[in-house]
Formats: C-alpha cells, structure tokens, sequence
C-alpha cells in the first residue's frame, strides 16, 4: 500500500477513561499541565505563579482566601485564614505584600476548617463553625448612628434629641452635616455596631472649633456612663490648635472595653459613645462624616428597631392576690380600653410577656389619666430560671414627667440594663404558653385613682448567636447555616439589619430542608439560593419571609466538599445549547456535577478515575470531603483542587483538561478584582504561602532558608489518541510511521520539544531523536513546523508524546501530521 499522510488538529478534549484506541480524531488520552489556546483547539501549558509574601506564615495550612471592599470608601482588604488566625495582608493584590502577608485580623478560629464569607450592605461577615459569625467594617466603616442632644431649655440639663445619623453617613460631602451648638452642656452620641475603639470625624475647615475645650468620652457600660479618657492610648486627633477639640478632621482613639454594652438611643441598638466639652464651642460646628473603628468581632445580635407587642399582660394587684388579664385591652391601640394602674402599691406589679428576651418596654398613656403622685419604677424582675432577678440600675425611664419623680407621666419606653441577666422562658398556673416574663414595680404608693395604659410594646434584646458554619448574603438579610439547634434550616436577619436576628422579621426558614442532617453549604443563584447537604440539593425560593419555600432539586446526589461548589454566570452550552445557562457546580462523592436550576448533570467522566474507587487513581476516603475550588473567570476554568494535583473543568467549552500538578499543592484558591479593577486568582498551600496564579512561566519551590523561593520549570506534555491506519477500522492492520511532523511554536526560538513514540499503546515509549528531535524556531513566522524521521515497523497503533520541561520555554501545539505505509495485513 503506498505511503499516506494524515493531518491530526488538536481540536478534540481530554478523556483519561475512555479507552485511547476509542477516542475521536483530535482528543488526547493523558497530559499534564496544559490548557486548550482557544476555540480553535490546540495545546499550550499554564501559568506559573509568583509569591504574594516572600516570607512564610509558617508551617501550617493556608484554609481559605477572602477580599472585602468596603462599597462606598473602597477600602480594600485580602485576608487569608492560617493557624486560626485571620491574617490582613500588607499589601493588596495585584501588588506583591512584601515579605510577611500581615498581621492577624482575628484570632480563635478554627485551624482545620475553612471559612465561608459575605458581604451585607457595606459589612464583611465569616464563619468557619468555631464561633458566631465574624464581623468587620473594615478601617472606617460609617457609623449606625449619631444623636445630638441639646439644652435647648438652657437649664443645664439637655433635653432635645436632634438625630443626624443620615445626614453624617450619607457620604455627600460637605452638603449634609450634623450642626452642633455653642453650649457647654450639649452633647452627642456615636452608635458603633460593635464595640469601638475610636472614631473618626470630618469637619470642615470653615467650620471648625476654634474655641479652646476639653473633649470627654464616655462609653455605656453595665447601665450607666465610664469615661474613656482617661484610659491608656487615647487621643483626640481632631485637636487644633493645642487644647481645642474638634478643631480639624481626625480620629478620636481609646483601648477597647470588654464591659462596653448595649443600649438604645433614638431608636437605635447597639454600642453607644457619648461626647461632652468642657466648655461652648463655637456655634455652628459641623461634622459632615462620622466613622467608627470597630476590629473584626464576634457579631452581637440586636434590636432591629421595630417595637412588637407582648404576648400578654396582666396586673398583679397584691390585696387580692389576683393576676388580672389586661392583654386584649393593651394591645388594640384603641384609648377606650386599656389598663387601669390607678392606685397601684408598692407590692403589685405589672407582668408582662415576650416571644424573646426584651430591653425595653414601652406603655401608652391616655391623656389626662396620667399618674404624678411621685411614684417611679423602682426595678425590673427579670425570671432568669428558678428566681425573680432585680434590675435596679441603668433604667432609662421615658414615662417620667420633667422632674424625673413621676413614672407614667406621659407616653414612653422603659430601658434597663438588660445584658446584667439572663431571662429563661417559664409558664404560670394561669398561662401554659412558655414565655419571657418581666415584671414591672414602682418605689411608692400612688393615690391616683384612674391612670389608663391604653398600649403596651416590648423592645427585644436578642439572646447571643450561636456557632455557625457558614454565611451568605440574600435578599439584603445575612443568612447562616449550621445552628446547633437547626441544623436543617437556615436562620436569616431582619431585612437590611444583618446583625439583627430578632423580631418578627427574622428567623428560621419556616419548611426544613429534609431530615435533621445538616446543612452543608448555600449559594446564591438567581433569584434563589441553592443550598446542599450531604445526599441532597434544595432551592430557596421567595422574597420575605412570609413568602420563603424550599423546593428539593436531587435526593440523592449532595455536596461532598462544602468548599468545592460554586455559581458561574458567563454561560454554559452543554445544558442547553440553544440556551447558555448559569450553572452551579460542585463535587460529590462519585464525581462532578453542575446544576442549572431543575436537576444536577454528572460531568465528570473524563476524569472519573479520580472518583471510582475500581481506579488506583481514585481519591482517598479520607480526603474526599474536604476538597475546595475556585473559578478563574479570565480562563473560564472551574478548578477542584485535589491531595497532590488539580482538576481543571473549562465551563464554556464543557471539556475537562488533562490534570494539573504544581510544585506545590494548593489547598484553597479565590477568584478576586484587585484594586486595578481586573481579576486575579490565588491560592493558599500547607506551608503558610499565599501565591498569585497565572501570572509567571515558572512554578516556585519552598526552601527552609532564604531565599525562600526558586523558580521551577513547569512540566507539561500532552498524549495523543492510539491512531491506527483507517479510524473506522481500528487496530486491524499493520502499517510502518515513517515521519512525524508538527505544527506549533515556543516562547522562544531553538526550543526542543521532545517527541515520545508509543508502539501498541505500550507503558514506555521511545524518544524520537534521529536523526533530529523536533526543533520549534520561528524565525519570521506566526507558527513552526518541524518533523523528524522514523521508521517503526509492525505497528497497529501508535501514540505520541509531546513534551517540554524547561524553565521560562512554553511549547503551544496545533496539529500534527503523520506519514504511514500500511501493509494491508490484517492483525489476528
């Protein structure tokens, strides 16, 4: 039979289980680290990697990768998690850190799990399983509110509330402002979302102090004000000239306070400072943005500002010994029914009950039946298990008259040091419903016969917030997964408060996702979020929380690897192809699957020796579940990172890549925009090293001393199909390869691709070098073409290697083109 020549383009995809004989025209049977050059197919390597921090961590491993950019002051911030610490890093991508990474942000998390995060509004949250969920505004998140209060009345007592909390966090400029007066006795409050150790405030030049004065700040703790000036490290930044606070734009810094706790001011729970002066400033001083300095801390779990009613109420009236049921009359807003406190006694009480622990009790007073006969709530019982406990200290008592001796004087709430117990649900002989119990006294009889409480509303002061393991934004509220007491729901904030899980407006989801296993991961996707377990995968559906539904996808297929799924929103063809989808795409036990709303796709077959436990190549037990991911969008690629190499999935042409192997073993990688507003992938090793990926020819080797890292070439080489004579035919027939040539080129000119020759499907081939191996120059030209001679006899099939090892040289593969002379001899 006469010579023939065949083209072979390197158009196909990768398939490591189908047998080679069996393989199309163009794929390949095995390969290391390349990837295809574009649609119109070929082969080249991928990148190396450069070190984000020239000095190690340590020894331990790197679990995860985050980036929080606050959305309004761009403060950028790259955090790795290593050793249970979350570390900052020094230098923000694309620029290099340096040589350490940075400094621990956090500390106490866990060493052996990785951390999911989100970002709510403008707040980054974390969590891991070792505690509640982290929380961080970053250096100067805007504070969650800023009260004036002024003595208008110039008594020496401020009596106006004036709130400027819009107008200091609005962010424009010199346009809205919080005025403050010229009086000494005025004051005003800083509400940080969690405890703070300073605050920074702009002040206009124009408007500035120039009045000399003493700034005093003073933090809530345990019911009542502490001064904070006095404390080791404080200082007033906004000092100018020597001795005038508030004479420029500056932070206010003071050492942190494990006592500092919550309270409300104007509406708003949380952390409040109080700022007073020695004396008047200058009148009009305007503070145009205020901001807080909180570090990253366990999150405190509030009062979403929303005033609920009480689940009952009743009047304890001790001559008769009578618990009288007043709820239906104090809870319809109507003046005509209501309450009757009139000539109540030392010894009786209002009882009042509550879905959740409260901090705050409000009661509506019809005009003209008001008590002022010098009586005042004297203390709050809080029933903390098997006893009454008395809150006497830090009531804030807003029923009272102008003279402070008169509860119940007008409309108002009732504050109390509600962090000082611990309320614990309870029935009564008379109400079988379990509740939060408060009872209300006052300090001394009153001879008022008729005071009409015609409504009464409770202020929740939630209960802290468990250990979780996972976090995720959806629908404007912070969704947690991994309560200890449902495991099989997710609990969500109130909307727009994400530090708020109290109230009628957060919860649980109301259906459970299947049985009592717990939930393993959630992402958003769509409008819904998809959430896994181990055997199965549900949606969220809704908008609110009356609305909210889950809706199972699979029953048997589940997540195997909490940190190895993720969402694509570029398009995927293979689902429909008519149709390019957003799909979401994870790792099970027995493979890979993607998700593109109605039901899971199993995709992994070409690389289904990695999870069929009949292939030594299979993933051990021990490993399979705690595998991570990351998708670089520049590539296109989903990447499932393995004990000792890399799965690399391209999403937009459906086909995996051969596997990859880097010189280190990454244990997390994150796709992320850097501050040049382009992406960038990294990842985290086991020996406290953080790289930035595709970004060299060169992979990096770790040495005990410096410098710490040396280059290391990447090697990379691809395997053809086993080609016979006639395709159709397969290994029917004897032939000779007498020339094999190759269409490419390198990173540069006189590069040696290595050719390996594989007779019959044999383990180990034979390097064709003569009388030439192939050489890649270009010269002049877009692309090389090369060949060498070889003449190997009795063959029915044949494969070829192609492969180059060198450091900084890159090989890039076409097609070939092969020349046989068959025998006509059928094989038997």
């Amino acid at each position: 039979m006469a010579l023939q020549m065949f083209k072979e383009p390197l158009t196909g995809s990768y398939d490591g289980t189908t047998p080679p004989t069996l393989l199309p025209v163009g794929a390949i049977s095995e390969g290391l680290n390349v990837r295809k050059v574009g649609e119109g197919g070929g082969w080249k390597p991928r990148k190396g990697c450069t070190v984000h921090n020239t000095t190690l961590l340590g020894t331990e491993n790197v679990l995860s990768l985050h980036q929080y950019t606050h959305p309004r002051n761009k403060d950028y911030h790259f955090l790795g998690q290593y050793n249970g610490n979350l570390h900052k890093a020094t230098n923000n991508p694309p620029t290099a850190g340096g040589t350490t990474f940075g400094d621990s942000l956090l500390s106490g998390l866990s060493e052996t799990i990785p951390g999911f995060s989100t970002m709510v509004d403008e707040l980054f949250f974390y969590a891991d399983g070792s505690k509640p969920p982290t929380v961080w505004g970053g250096d100067l998140p805007f504070c969650s509110g800023f009260i004036a209060h002024f003595d208008i009345a110039n008594d020496g007592t401020p009596d106006t509330y004036a709130d400027f909390t819009r107008e200091v966090t609005d962010d424009r400029g010199d346009d809205t402002y919080a005025m403050l007066r010229a009086d000494e006795h005025d004051v005003y409050y800083v509400c940080s979302p969690e405890k703070a150790t300073g605050v920074r405030l702009t002040i206009p030049a124009a408007y500035d102090n120039d009045v000399a004065n003493v700034l005093t700040v003073e933090s809530w703790q345990a019911g009542a004000w502490d001064s904070r000036t006095g404390d080791a490290g404080y200082d007033d930044g906004t000092v100018d000239p020597a001795g005038t606070t508030h004479g420029k734009t500056g932070t206010i810094v003071w050492a942190i306070q494990a006592t500092d706790s919550m309270r409300v001011i104007g509406g708003i729970m949380g952390y409040w400072y109080k700022f007073s002066f020695s004396a008047a400033m200058t009148a009009g001083v305007r503070i145009t943005k205020c901001q807080v300095v909180f570090s990253a801390q366990d999150m405190t779990n509030k009062w979403n500002g929303v005033y609920e009613f009480p689940t009952a109420v009743r009047f304890y009236d001790a001559s008769t010994e009578e618990y009288i049921d007043n709820t239906g009359k104090v809870l319809n807003e109507s003046t005509s029914q209501y309450m009757q406190l009139g000539e109540m006694q030392t010894g009786d009480f209002i009882y009042i009950k509550a879905a959740e622990p409260l901090g705050g009790m409000g009661f509506g007073m019809v005009q003209g039946y008001i008590q002022d006969d010098n009586a005042q709530i004297d203390q709050i019982d809080v029933w903390t298990g098997i006893s009454w406990t008395a809150v006497t200290t830090g009531i804030i008592d807003g029923t009272l008259d102008e003279t402070k001796d008169s509860s119940f004087f007008q409309t108002g709430m009732v504050w109390f040091n509600a962090a000082a117990v611990t309320a614990k649900r309870r029935i009564f002989d008379w109400d079988t419903v379990p509740g939060y119990w408060y009872r209300v006294s006052i300090d001394a009889a009153t001879t008022d016969t008729d005071v009409r409480v015609f409504m009464v509303a409770t202020a929740m002061f939630p209960d802290p917030l468990p250990a979780v393991m996972g976090v995720i934004e959806f629908k404007n509220r912070l969704f947690v997964w991994g309560d200890p007491e449902y495991p099989n729901r997710l609990r969500y904030s109130a909307h727009g408060r994400p530090d708020c899980f109290s109230g009628s407006d957060s919860g649980y989801t109301k259906d459970a996702f299947g049985d009592m296993t717990p939930i393993t991961c959630a992402l958003r996707f769509y409008n819904e979020l998809i959430v896994w377990k181990e055997n199965s995968v549900w949606l969220l559906e809704g908008y609110s929380p009356q609305t909210f539904g889950t809706l199972r996808i699979a029953d048997t297929i589940g997540l195997a690897s909490p940190k190895s799924a993720a969402v694509v929103e570029t398009g995927y063809p293979a689902m429909k192809t008519d149709e390019p989808l957003s799909i979401a795409i994870w790792e099970d036990t027995d493979g890979v699957y993607v998700l593109d709303g109605r039901k899971p796709k199993k995709i992994s077959g070409p690389v289904d020796h990695y999870f069929n436990t009949e292939y030594t190549t299979a993933i051990a037990a021990a490993s399979i579940n705690n595998r991570q991911s990351f998708v670089d969008p520049l590539n296109n690629e989903y990447h499932l990172l393995l004990p000792t190499s890399e799965l690399v999935y391209n999403y937009i042409r459906a086909e995996w890549y051969p596997p990859w192997e880097r010189n280190v073993d990454l244990l997390c990688g994150l796709s992320l925009r850097g501050t040049d507003n382009r992406y960038y992938t990294y990842g985290g090793d086991a020996l406290g090293t953080i790289y930035r990926l595709e970004n060299d020819t060169t992979d990096k080797a770790e040495n005990a001393e410096q410098p710490y890292y040396t280059d290391v070439a990447i090697s990379h080489n691809i395997k053809t199909r086993a080609i016979s004579v006639k395709q159709s035919e397969a290994t029917t027939l004897r032939f000779t390869l007498r020339k094999v040539w190759i269409e490419g080129k390198a990173a540069s000119n006189s590069t040696i691709i290595t050719t390996t020759f594989f007779k019959n499907m044999i383990d180990t081939g034979v390097a064709l070098t003569i009388p030439a191996a192939i050489d890649m120059e270009v010269d002049d030209h877009g692309l090389a073409f090369d060949g060498v001679d070889t003449s190997q006899e009795n063959c029915v099939c044949f494969e070829l290697g192609f492969a180059l090892n060198s450091a900084d040289l890159e090989m890039e593969l076409w097609s070939f083109l092969y020349q046989v002379e068959a025998r006509g001899e059928i094989v038997l």
